[in-house]
C-alpha cells in the first residue's frame, strides 16, 4: 500500500458536499481516502495509520482553491495545431467550415498525434482531467490514454450517405473501433457528426451499434442555424408531428421540403437520443427542444465561445437551461475553433450570458462550477462507480485542481464571492492540476 498525501488549502470545493472552510483531503492508491476539514482529516489519519506511515505522511497546501479536477465535454484535440482558423473573423458559419477544411483536406501530413497530446498538455495545465474527446483520425486517439487522463475518446462518423451507408458503413466503423481498441487504457465512445452530415440511414444506425458495444454517443446537435426550427405557442403535441409520418432521407431533405422540424426532433424521432447520449452546443433549441433533451436525459455541452467564432448568429439559451433543469456541462471545443482549451473562459461567457437572458437566481456560481465537473461527469457517464470524476469524496479517483483565487473565509458572503470570482476570473490561474493522485502539472510544488 503507498503512502498517503493530504492536499490542503483554505477552501476546498468537493461538489458533493458543502464547501469546506480550511479544507483537506486524503489521498492514497490514486483515490480519495478522506475529505473534511484539515483538523478532522488528520485526527482521523492519526487513528488509521501506523508509527511508520504517519513518518511519511506528506503534506501539500496551497493558499487558494482546491476543486476536483474540472471536465471539458466538447473538444477535438487533434485539432490544435489547427489555432489559426479559429483565430479568424467569419460572417457565416459556413464561411469558417471552409477555413477549416481548407487545412484539414490539404495534402500536407499533418502531426495529429502530437497536436493531441499537445492539447491534453493544455487541458492539464488548465485544471482539467477529464475530457470527452473527438478524433477522426487514428493517429489522434491515444491522446488522453497517452497522459493518463480520464474521460472519453469518441470515434467521429461523417460524410455518410444511405446507401454507401448499407453496403459498407457498418463493417468500415467496426473495423476502425477494433483497431481503436487496441491504444492502453482507453475509453471509447461513438460520436454521430451531426444530423446535416449523416443520412438517415447511419443516423438510425449508430446507436444500436454503439449500445450494443456499451459504448456512448455524442453529437453535433443545435448547432447551426439550418438546424433551428420553429418555435411552437403551447405544447399542443409531445409525441408525433406531422413529418414524422413518413421516412426522410436526410435532415436536409427534410428542410428542403420545407418543414420547420429542428435537428433536434428529427434525431429524436430516430431514437438518437438518451441518457447514454450528451450533445455539443445546443444553440438552436426551442423550449420543445429542451423539453426532449430533459425526458430523454441527455445532458448539453454549452461552448459559448466557439459559437461565436463559428457564427452561429445566436448564442445558446444558457438563462433558459438553468430554469427549466437541463443538465449542462461545459467544452471549448478545438482551438480551431476556440481562443483556448481552458474551460473556466467558457464558464466566465456563460456567467455573462446568463445574466444577460434574465437569470436572476443567486446559485449561479454554484450551478457553473457543478456544470464544469459533475456535469461533464454525468454527461459521459462518469459521475457513479469505482472510476467516477468530477467530484471529491471517498473512493473517487483523486484528480483534483488548484486554483490561484484569494479565498475570502471571513463570511458567508465572502466565500460566495471567492466561488464568484473563480467562475469569472478563474481561466489562466490553475497552479496545479493532480491526476488519479499523481502530480500531473504544478507550478509551485
Amino acid at each position: 500500500m503507498s503512502d498517503v498525501i493530504v492536499y490542503t488549502a483554505p477552501l476546498v470545493v468537493p461538489v458533493t458536499a458543502p464547501v469546506i472552510l480550511d479544507g483537506a483531503v486524503a489521498v492514497r492508491d490514486g483515490r480519495v481516502l478522506h475529505v473534511g476539514t484539515r483538523a478532522w482529516v488528520q485526527a482521523v489519519l492519526q487513528e488509521e495509520l501506523d508509527a511508520a506511515e504517519l513518518a511519511a505522511l506528506v503534506e501539500r497546501h496551497w493558499d487558494g482553491l482546491l476543486t476536483p479536477g474540472l471536465v471539458n465535454a466538447h473538444t477535438h484535440l487533434q485539432y490544435t495545431g489547427m489555432a489559426s482558423v479559429g483565430q479568424g473573423v467569419y460572417d457565416s458559419f459556413r464561411a469558417w467550415e471552409l477555413a477549416f477544411n481548407a487545412i484539414y483536406d490539404s495534402p500536407e501530413r499533418k502531426p495529429w498525434q502530437a497536436w493531441a497530446e499537445d492539447g491534453a498538455r493544455q487541458l492539464l495545465r488548465a485544471g482539467t482531467t477529464s475530457a470527452a474527446d473527438i478524433a477522426s483520425d487514428m493517429e489522434a486517439v491515444p491522446a488522453l490514454s497517452s497522459l493518463g487522463m480520464h474521460g472519453i475518446t469518441y470515434w467521429e462518423v461523417m460524410d455518410w450517405e444511405n446507401e454507401r451507408w448499407s453496403r459498407e458503413g457498418a463493417r468500415t466503423l467496426l473495423g476502425e473501433l477494433a483497431e481503436a481498441s487496441t491504444t492502453k487504457g482507453i475509453r471509447l465512445g461513438i460520436s454521430p457528426h451531426a444530423p446535416y452530415s449523416l443520412g438517415s440511414d447511419p443516423l438510425l444506425d449508430l446507436p444500436d451499434i454503439a449500445r450494443s458495444l456499451g459504448m456512448r454517443l455524442h453529437i453535433h446537435l443545435g448547432e447551426t442555424p439550418i438546424e433551428g426550427g420553429a418555435i411552437p405557442s403551447k405544447l399542443t403535441n409531445l409525441t408525433s408531428w406531422s413529418w414524422s409520418r413518413r421516412d426522410w432521407q436526410s435532415y436536409p431533405a427534410l428542410k428542403q421540403a420545407g418543414s420547420d422540424a429542428s435537428a433536434i426532433q428529427f434525431v429524436d424521432q430516430l431514437g438518437v437520443l438518451g441518457p447514454d447520449v450528451h450533445i455539443a452546443h445546443g444553440v438552436y433549441a426551442s423550449r420543445e427542444d429542451r423539453r426532449i433533451l430533459r425526458q430523454r436525459g441527455a445532458a448539453v455541452a454549452l461552448c459559448p465561445r466557439s459559437n461565436r467564432i463559428t457564427c452561429t448568429k445566436k448564442d445558446a439559451p444558457v438563462a433558459r437551461y438553468l430554469e427549466e433543469g437541463n443538465m449542462i456541462a461545459v467544452g471549448t471545443d478545438s482551438l480551431s475553433s476556440s481562443p483556448s482549451l481552458d474551460v473556466l473562459d467558457d464558464a466566465a461567457m456563460l456567467y455573462e450570458l446568463a445574466i444577460e437572458q434574465g437569470y436572476d437566481s443567486d446559485d449561479l456560481s454554484h450551478r457553473l462550477i457543478r456544470a464544469l465537473t459533475l456535469g461533464g461527469a454525468e454527461a459521459m457517464g462518469l459521475n457513479c462507480g469505482p472510476d467516477r470524476v468530477g467530484q471529491i469524496n471517498p473512493g473517487a479517483l483523486a484528480d483534483l485542481a488548484f486554483f490561484d483565487i484569494p479565498v475570502d473565509v471571513a463570511s458567508p458572503v465572502g466565500v460566495e464571492e471567492t466561488l464568484e470570482r473563480f467562475v469569472r476570473e478563474g481561466a489562466g490561474t490553475c497552479v496545479a492540476t493532480v491526476l488519479s493522485g499523481e502530480l500531473a502539472y504544478s507550478r509551485v510544488w
